[in-house]
């Protein structure tokens, strides 16, 4: 979660609406903002077979539709808090949503073309719209913030924020399901596109302009250097499953990834503004808490690209069916985030999210026990047991995070959190993609390929179980509930 700067008191929105009725109005467009933004993250997801039948795209090609979106929102979060101090909150959310449309509807484009030119085109619209969506989301809640000054009031207000992301998440694969039953696949990429250019409307109407320059500055050569090390390793690992792990596209992108890491370490270290402030991670709670910030959302974002997939090609279900099993768990995890939040109030948030990822690994773990066999009673359960693990890990992370860093970088760490996130978000498709492809390219079934790629998460998942409970057990780092 990015920082959430504090305010004397934000002009005047919607005209000359009174204080109530401003903060709705805020609060309604930051949230319909968020919605917007999440809403084709599961619905392409579970469009991705009917791209793949459409277009004749293999597995590479697939993991780039989901990559090319996160990937930009990860490098974009990193520097969007800056640039709406800067120059005004309103405007970069505004820019962020015509961004989002204009990609949503290049990506619509992309369906009406031949298919020489379909998947390229295909991720230039889904790239613009990440892009706008990273500058759009670290906005939202900065707009909230700077409406509403009383910090208990503002934890009301962020929870309807939080659930503005679940019901995308949850909603996206059901819209884009029944648009499929109807019309091409490029139409599932409408609604968000439409909703992003009301939404920039509502917002020039609604939304006060505020901006806090004092004291930031951007830090372009740790932005660069960020964005180069997260293309360079997820490029990476999407041709080491497709080329092989010691071709030369491989090896380069990975070493080009790696090298650009080192450089980012060594600018963090000398910038008078840092991007990411390395001295959080001399903290051990913290550390723990970034790590398991990159798995949660890998974990989240890799399981819905394998079971959307294996569901298309074992179980031969449509972008219906699989958006109706989608929404289990990302429906669960939607209603399971209210008590989730009353329950941060009452326990340890390091103890829910040690929870959130045992019950995550043993989620995943069941589903290596599934087969074209397995009916919906026995999908039905492990999803919605998958979706109350995601609720626990997604709610508490941020807060642990904030909880473990010293209280003058607690916007740092929050910032630092979501940015990790995203990238275990971008990530995720590369690693698991090329796991299940070159599964099925040595032989196995996609089952078995399933599988097999389900093991890397579960193991993934396990190794940030270990490392929460470690840091529970070994003292109070996060020992005050939120």
């Amino acid at each position: 979660m990015p920082p959430l700067p504090s305010s004397p008191g934000p002009e005047r929105g919607c005209g000359n609406a009174p204080d109530e009725r401003r903060v709705v109005a805020t609060v309604a467009v930051a949230v319909l903002g968020v919605f917007t933004v999440y809403l084709p993250v599961n619905g392409v997801a579970g469009a991705l077979n009917d791209i793949a039948d459409s277009t004749g795209a293999g597995t590479a090609q697939l993991q780039w539709v989901s990559d090319a979106y996160v990937l930009p929102m990860a490098a974009a979060i990193l520097s969007a808090g800056v640039f709406g101090d800067l120059h005004g909150r309103r405007r970069v959310f505004s820019l962020g949503l015509a961004l989002t449309g204009t990609g949503g509807l290049v990506a619509a484009l992309a369906g009406l073309l031949g298919s020489g030119a379909v998947m390229p085109v295909l991720w230039a619209g889904q790239a613009v719209s990440g892009l706008g969506a990273g500058l759009l989301l670290p906005t939202t809640l900065a707009l909230i913030a700077h409406a509403v000054p009383d910090a208990d009031d503002r934890g009301r207000h962020i929870g309807l924020w939080a659930a503005g992301v679940a019901a995308g998440l949850a909603l996206g694969p059901l819209l884009s399901g029944g648009i499929l039953e109807v019309a091409p696949w490029g139409w599932i990429f409408v609604p968000a596109s439409v909703l992003s250019f009301a939404t920039l409307v509502l917002g020039h109407r609604c939304l006060p302009e505020s901006r806090s320059p004092e004291g930031r500055r951007l830090d372009l050569p740790g932005q660069l250097t960020a964005a180069l090390a997260m293309v360079g390793l997820i490029f990476g690992a999407i041709e080491g499953g497709s080329r092989g792990w010691t071709s030369v596209t491989t090896v380069t992108s990975l070493a080009v990834g790696v090298l650009a890491l080192a450089a980012f370490v060594a600018v963090e270290r000398r910038a008078a503004a840092p991007l990411m402030d390395l001295r959080l991670f001399a903290s051990p709670g913290f550390a723990t808490a970034a790590f398991a910030s990159v798995i949660a959302l890998f974990a989240t974002v890799g399981f819905t690209f394998l079971i959307s997939l294996y569901l298309g090609a074992v179980h031969h279900h449509s972008a219906l069916e699989i958006g109706i099993r989608l929404f289990l768990f990302a429906g669960v995890s939607a209603v399971v985030n209210v008590p989730v939040g009353w329950l941060m109030r009452r326990v340890p948030p390091l103890a829910l999210l040690t929870a959130g990822l045992a019950v995550a690994t043993a989620a995943v773990f069941l589903f290596t026990q599934v087969g074209p066999g397995t009916g919906f009673p026995g999908l039905a359960w492990r999803l919605a047991l998958f979706g109350v693990a995601v609720s626990l890990m997604l709610t508490s992370v941020t807060v642990v995070s904030v909880n473990a860093a010293p209280w003058e970088l607690a916007g740092m760490a929050s910032a630092t959190s979501t940015a990790l996130r995203q990238f275990g978000g971008a990530l995720s498709p590369a690693v698991v993609g090329s796991v299940y492809a070159g599964g099925l390219t040595g032989g196995a079934t996609p089952t078995s390929a399933f599988h097999t790629a389900l093991v890397v998460v579960g193991a993934l998942l396990a190794v940030g179980f270990l490392g929460c409970l470690a840091v529970l057990v070994a003292g109070p780092h996060d020992a005050h509930p939120a």
